[in-house]
């Protein structure tokens, strides 16, 4: 890992990116850590640690998993986005405040406003006979654009900036810094990688656990083959390794 240099970064396709700023520990820190159960002092080897990261998930003891941690950037994604991995507790976040900053209009939307993917072609999509998506994209844009003039007239109204943003899109992006152990890390990932999760959300699930093979290589393949990860990996049902 010492040729690494941080930050890592996977862009996010639709808008936006995840990067890696930190880790605290190495690819074999849980088989290390775990030890301690029953006090072992013995020798070390790297086939002994890997089958013991091995044996930990099988039997779902995940606690030493606790002493790996990421700090990753999650930088402008959807707000709606932003609230599905707070909503994974057992980490610690620090967000971009929009009572301290403003919302703006730069050249393109995309950029601070996410517009639905399947508008932008980086989705397979048909619309319903009787649309188009050249005009719906049209409208969307039309719509963000008068919602940002509003946020911005009612604020120069006095009206304060934590109510004027109730005007804004749910797609206004967001960034916040993003701490969280391998333990939770393997929740998220159960949760967010399969083919049910939100598209968007799913996305930043796949950025981290490249991210994740990266860093802690040994450490992920471990997890993604116990729980039956890989196929998700690449947005499909195949097991792609």
């Amino acid at each position: 890992m010492a040729e690494l240099q941080f930050p890592l970064v996977e862009p996010l396709p639709g808008g936006g990116q995840l990067e890696l700023h930190a880790v605290l520990g190495d690819d074999l820190t849980p088989a290390v850590r775990a030890r301690i159960s029953y006090n072992y002092k013995g020798p070390r080897t790297r086939e002994r640690d890997l089958d013991l990261l091995r044996r930990l998930l099988k039997k779902g003891h995940t606690s030493p998993f606790e002493h790996q941690v990421m700090t990753f950037y999650v930088d402008r994604v959807p707000m709606y986005v932003g609230e599905q991995i707070i909503r994974h507790r057992m980490a610690s976040y620090t967000k971009r405040s929009f009572r301290w900053t403003r919302a703006e209009l730069p050249e393109d939307l995309n950029e601070e406003f996410h517009i639905p993917p399947e508008l932008l072609g980086v989705v397979e999509w048909e619309p319903k006979p009787g649309f188009s998506k050249e005009e719906l994209l049209r409208e969307v844009e039309e719509h963000i654009r008068r919602s940002v003039e509003l946020y911005k007239r009612l604020n120069q109204a006095g009206l304060r900036l934590e109510a004027a943003r109730g005007v804004l899109p749910a797609g206004t992006r967001t960034s916040f810094w993003w701490t969280i152990n391998t333990r939770s890390a393997i929740n998220f990932l159960n949760l967010r990688l399969k083919p049910d999760a939100q598209w968007e959300t799913r996305e930043v699930a796949k950025a981290m656990a490249r991210l994740m093979l990266r860093v802690f290589p040994e450490t992920t393949k471990a997890i993604l083959e116990h729980y039956n990860l890989w196929r998700y990996l690449n947005g499909d049902d195949n097991d792609s390794r």
